[in-house]
């Protein structure tokens, strides 16, 4: 598990049953879990919305030539509102390495407007592997709209 210091945040690996019992983990004020694996566990959803967190499945792909750039867009929006009531999130995906790590530096640019150092394959961080790799459109493209999705949220707050 990735714990970020800027947010609540965490990225992680597919939780088990054991994790969505481990109070280190599922702390008691998450509010939010964010499945972008393309698995699903109906048995693990049921368990952490059973607690009062809600539990978004919004499936990402690995490595192609969309990795679902729709689904980024409104999982950063998700997030963005979450933080601004400051509340703790998980995002997950299979293992905690890409997928996820890829949502919570799309949402660290909409809030800050400046890039998460975190290395992958030779690049700064995930967001930016995937957009010079072709697996989401254009850095500078994706950058003015995760910055407009912060500002559209923040004159909606006004």
């Amino acid at each position: 598990m990735k714990i970020y210091q800027f947010s609540k945040i965490a990225a992680r690996s597919f939780p088990t049953i054991a994790d969505l019992n481990n109070p280190w983990i599922f702390q008691s004020d998450v509010a939010l879990v964010v499945n972008v694996s393309q698995n699903y566990s109906a048995i693990v959803a049921d368990i952490i919305e059973s607690k009062g967190i809600t539990y978004l499945h919004i499936p990402l792909d690995e490595e192609v030539e969309d990795v679902g750039w729709d689904n980024l867009v409104r999982i950063v929006m998700t997030l963005l509102e979450y933080d601004r009531e400051g509340k703790r999130m998980i995002v997950h995906c299979d293992f905690g390495q890409h997928r996820s790590r890829l949502v919570i530096e799309a949402f660290h640019y909409a809030k800050f407007g400046e890039h998460f150092i975190d290395h992958y394959k030779g690049y700064d961080n995930h967001l930016i592997y995937d957009c010079k790799s072709g697996h989401l459109p254009p850095l500078d493209g994706v950058e003015y709209i995760l910055r407009k999705l912060n500002e559209t949220q923040e004159d909606s707050n006004q």
